[in-house]
């Protein structure tokens, strides 16, 4: 899986069980807690996810990363391919 889809599937994890997880708002830290890369690699795949429109940022007082509904398909759809 491409680094930006393995973002898109951390993403997916923190925000699965929320009820609303296309509203959940994910900030940076959360993601360099489980990623373990540097923030401007991060950064750089969540603005390949935005232009595939995986993602949505958005600046408030720090960046916000939500997921998509097309984020979520994409992820759900690897997981049955890989469950099978």
């Amino acid at each position: 899986m491409q680094d930006q889809y393995e973002l898109l599937h951390t993403i997916y994890e923190i925000v699965k069980n929320d009820p609303q997880p296309e509203r959940y708002s994910c900030r940076p830290r959360e993601l360099i807690l489980r990623r373990f890369q540097e923030w401007s690699d991060i950064h750089q795949q969540l603005q390949l996810l935005e232009r595939e429109e995986m993602v949505v940022l958005e600046q408030q007082d720090t960046l916000i990363v939500r997921i998509t509904a097309a984020g979520l398909e994409k992820i759900r759809a690897h997981n049955d391919l890989v469950n099978g």
